[in-house]
């Protein structure tokens, strides 16, 4: 999400009155989105689809080629569907209200991340997890980008990555070994960040297939996603020690102290969002999804409200200022990134619509397929298909949409979902196109391939086969 924010300062007026017609398109997404869903009100979601539409034309002057590709993407698609399709109005309707919730929530996601950035406590556990000693340091950096991710979304990338840099500079100033160290301290962030989202609370992955595909338990999915997570982690630490078994540092790094009232207040802000999120799926009788997009906004607030404590002119004052540069500044920024997302969704929705799902099922024989061979082949044809620059996301999206129409399901509902979040863990370090790796070696100078085929394609190679084991023991070898 943060990657594609641009700063304005200086900026002539009428582009600054573009970003603003740009923001006010996006804040209505966010509340007709939200609105739509509290009240089942379809002209309400008719016209959060059309603020969809309207953000996608006032957004055009920040478009490359990505954002270009996949709308005329959609438009072809959306031809093929009047054509082709039985029912286009409803085929249409469901992509776009896709569109729209993926839309509302990246943008409410990046509420957190707004927060989270200026957040002192959140720069310290960072700055502690950065300069750990090598014989925990791959532990403290997986596990400390997967659990920061929660709140910070892929903005922890633009986070840790110039953290880790500047840390392994400070420490040993012009050290050969030092491109050791960058690539061992970048692949485990990437890796931790990489499969967080087979149980973060907040991925997107998980939250959009949990609408795709009936009789998902969430519960049960992030349970078992945290202990394959685990597992993975310490695969990956094996991998990393045994590539870099020759390798042995000069000098004993120092411990650094923990903070420990640093980690208890990223703790509370966790349980904040979510004991949030709790209670308004009580009060609603909603989903978790419903929960989380009504606590953002809420959450974000009251962060800033508690970081502008003492400020000279008062905290209300102060997260006024504040939210007024994210409402209209930063949030025109993540436009880009918030059409490719609905693009994606809208894509995988049509194109899913569009393929005969139970002929297709029939050939390639998913009935007579075990449970467990199907769930693992999954991920491994989700990362095969990322090489053609389609987004994990468009992905999910595609085959969430295209198993969940069948009219019975090749495996357990839980399960399949899962599988295709870890389809989406597995392209973030195999392909050189995930938004992920674009990033980092936007930010840190690594060349994407470097990132996936040369520095993480045996533990990408490791953990798919891993997969394999995994659904076999959950399926009981069937």
């Amino acid at each position: 999400m943060s990657e594609s924010l641009r700063t304005t300062a200086g900026a002539p007026a009428q582009s600054a009155r573009g970003r603003l017609a740009v923001a006010v398109c996006l804040l209505a997404v966010m509340a007709l989105d939200l609105a739509a869903r509290l009240s089942g009100s379809g002209l309400i979601q008719l016209g959060a689809n059309a603020a969809v539409f309207a953000c996608a034309i006032a957004a055009v002057r920040d478009y490359g080629l990505r954002e270009i590709y996949l709308l005329s993407l959609c438009a072809v698609l959306a031809l093929m569907a009047a054509w082709l399709h039985p029912e286009p109005v409803a085929v249409l309707l469901s992509g776009l209200d896709q569109a729209s919730f993926l839309m509302a929530f990246l943008l409410l996601l990046n509420l957190l991340h707004e927060a989270a950035s200026t957040s002192p406590s959140v720069a310290r556990c960072g700055d502690y997890l950065t300069k750990q000693p090598p014989g925990r340091r791959y532990y403290a950096l997986n596990a400390g980008s997967a659990v920061m991710a929660v709140l910070f979304n892929v903005g922890v990338v633009s986070f840790l990555v110039p953290l880790i840099q500047r840390g392994i500079q400070s420490a040993t100033p012009g050290d050969a070994l030092n491109p050791i160290r960058e690539r061992r301290q970048l692949s485990a962030m990437l890796r931790g960040f990489a499969w967080c989202v087979i149980w973060s609370p907040t991925a997107i992955a998980p939250l959009a297939l949990m609408e795709l595909i009936p009789g998902t338990d969430r519960q049960l999915w992030i349970l078992i996603g945290a202990c394959i997570f685990l597992g993975l982690l310490v695969l990956g630490a094996l991998e990393d020690q045994i590539t870099f078994r020759a390798y042995k540092p000069q000098t004993r790094r120092q411990v650094p102290t923990l903070p420990r009232a640093a980690f208890l207040r990223f703790g509370l802000a966790c349980a904040w969002l979510f004991g949030m999120s709790a209670l308004v799926m009580w009060l609603s009788g909603e989903t978790v999804v419903f929960g989380l997009m009504v606590s953002c906004p809420v959450m974000l607030v009251g962060w800033l409200l508690v970081q502008n404590l003492g400020a000279p002119h008062g905290a209300l004052a102060a997260t006024a200022r504040r939210l007024d540069v994210i409402a209209f500044t930063n949030l025109a920024g993540a436009a880009p990134v918030a059409v490719t997302l609905a693009c994606s969704g809208f894509v995988g929705r049509v194109a899913a619509a569009l393929i005969p799902a139970q002929a297709w099922a029939r050939f390639l024989g998913l009935d007579a397929m075990p449970d467990f061979v199907f769930l693992a082949l999954l991920p491994a044809v989700i990362a095969l298909l990322s090489l053609l620059a389609l987004s994990p996301i468009m992905m999910a999206v595609f085959f969430g949409s295209l198993i969940g129409g069948l009219p019975v399901l090749p495996a357990d509902p839980t399960l399949i979902a899962l599988s295709i979040s870890c389809g989406w863990a597995l392209s973030m370090t195999f392909s050189p196109f995930a938004t992920v790796v674009l990033l980092i070696d936007r930010v840190s100078g690594i060349s994407s391939r470097d990132l996936t085929w040369g520095w993480n394609l045996v533990f990408t190679l490791l953990a798919a086969a891993a997969l394999v084991p995994v659904f076999a023991l959950l399926t009981g070898g069937r």
